[in-house]
């Protein structure tokens, strides 16, 4: 019974500290990387991390793998003996230091197939974060890609050549990768030594990789070219050697022509800014549109791809404040700018093809108080226009009536001499209405006193006009 009882009660301490440990340990892998040249050595450690004082590298076995859960192909036992999966030879060795707490790996004589991920393990659950290990040759290869720039024709075959030097083709990997306007590289296929080719999605068997060993090249060729297949096309072997890329400008009979309004657009800071970019001879649609910024006095930086596929990249930095969208009633790329700020000024283009683009629009950012003072000016501006317009109209009316009382008065007549005459022809004509009904006037006689006082004196005496002739040159019919 008391037997019993105490192996129980180990038997719980003991989970209960296995428990404790395996929460609160780690495995700390060094380095995360490393590249060594063909037949060197390389050492990894993994150091075990632990707030039990008791859990010791002495105490525990470990294993080696190349991924997570996958085989092991080296094990180390707390008796000191070794495991060495098939393919692993001496050139493998491993140790323990007690006193950083560590477990070591050495590799010696480094091969080419010894590139790889390296991972330690105890317990079967605890694992380290890896190191990756690439071996190079002491003369790596080297990749010179030609031509540099190649100009196809929309609809024909474009041809890119990769040679590769210190290497057999016969014997490497290839990678195509493209590199879109805009600084956007995406894989295109892979062609490796079993004569298998992979291709990234959306791009179909129109890209083709083949293999010319009488001139140790890989060539990409790609059939049917459309003008969405402009850029630079690069080739890659071991990972991380790349080739100095071939420029792909595919063209067409008539180009396409792209017009941006406004050329000038100002906006006030917060609130939104609305660029078009129209082209002429192709279909937005079927074309990616890349913008760019130019500000005063640096270069121009991409912003943003939207490509036909409805996917849109930005530049690090950007938000999603800049959207891009297509109008296919007009044929036209929006670039649509929300919440404008000061730094957003500066002048947009848009391009397609890579090398075809627009005429630019300036876009003018104002601060809440330029706006204002504008606005006053503006209103100054207009006041002082129809205050004007007011002060030319008054003048003109001036003039005017200046002008017939000059013309109305005869020189050298008086205002009484000209009242006491239309007084006299106005009381005679009264009284001569209610006596008789005279017959009708002329025109010409009616006037006619008017006319004697209206017209200008010359050199010669005024003629005295009497009551008789002033009579009777307003009413001949007595």
């Amino acid at each position: 019974m008391s037997v019993h009882l105490k192996f129980s009660t180990l038997t719980l301490i003991l989970c209960l500290t296995v428990g404790r440990v395996d929460t609160q340990t780690t495995l700390l892998q060094s380095p995360e990387a490393v590249t060594v040249t063909e037949g060197g050595t390389v050492t990894f450690r993994c150091d075990l991390r632990s707030s039990n004082a008791d859990s010791t590298v002495n105490r525990y076995d470990l294993h080696w793998h190349h991924s997570r859960g996958g085989l092991k192909i080296l094990s180390h036992y707390v008796n000191g003996r070794v495991y060495r999966s098939r393919g692993f030879s001496e050139r493998f060795q491993l140790s323990r230091n007690v006193t950083s707490n560590s477990y070591i790996l050495t590799i010696r004589d480094l091969k080419l197939t010894d590139s790889n991920t390296y991972i330690c393990e105890i317990w079967g659950k605890i694992y380290g974060n890896g190191t990756r290990l690439n071996v190079t040759i002491a003369n790596p290869p080297i990749l010179l890609q030609s031509p540099s720039l190649e100009r196809v024709t929309e609809g024909h075959t474009a041809r890119l050549q990769c040679t590769i030097r210190n290497a057999a083709v016969t014997r490497t990997d290839v990678h195509w990768y493209w590199e879109q306007p805009g600084n956007t590289t995406e894989w295109v296929l892979t062609h490796d030594v079993r004569n298998i080719t992979q291709r990234s999605p959306g791009f179909t068997e129109r890209f083709q990789s083949f293999r010319d060993s009488s001139n140790n090249s890989f060539i990409l060729t790609i059939t049917n070219v459309q003008p969405n297949d402009t850029g630079i096309y690069y080739c890659k072997v071991w990972g991380d050697i790349s080739g100095n890329g071939s420029k792909l400008t595919v063209t067409v009979a008539n180009p396409p022509v792209l017009l941006q309004s406004p050329s000038l657009e100002r906006v006030t800071e917060g609130h939104t800014a609305r660029l078009q970019c129209t082209m002429r001879n192709a279909a937005v649609t079927h074309t990616d549109i890349h913008w760019y910024q130019e500000q005063l006095g640096n270069n121009k930086t991409w912003v943003l791809t939207h490509d036909v596929r409805n996917n849109t990249q930005w530049s690090p930095g950007l938000t999603e404040r800049f959207q891009s969208s297509r109008d296919p009633s007009n044929n036209s790329f929006i670039l649509t700018i929300t919440n404008v700020q000061p730094n957003d000024t500066g002048v947009y283009y848009c391009k397609v093809w890579g090398d075809i683009n627009g005429n630019g629009t300036l876009l003018s950012v104002m601060e809440q108080s330029e706006e204002l003072w504008l606005m006053i000016i503006i209103g100054v501006a207009l006041a002082f226009v129809v205050l004007l317009c007011i002060f030319l109209i008054i003048l003109l009316y001036v003039k005017k009536w200046a002008c017939f009382q000059h013309r109305s008065k005869p020189e050298g007549t008086s205002e009484e001499e000209l009242n006491t005459v239309y007084a006299t022809v106005s009381a005679e004509v009264q009284n001569k209405q209610m006596t008789a009904s005279p017959p009708p006037l002329e025109e010409g006689e009616l006037y006619y006193a008017d006319i004697q006082f209206f017209r200008k004196k010359t050199e010669q005496p005024a003629t005295v006009v009497t009551e008789e002739s002033t009579e009777y040159a307003a009413i001949k019919y007595t």
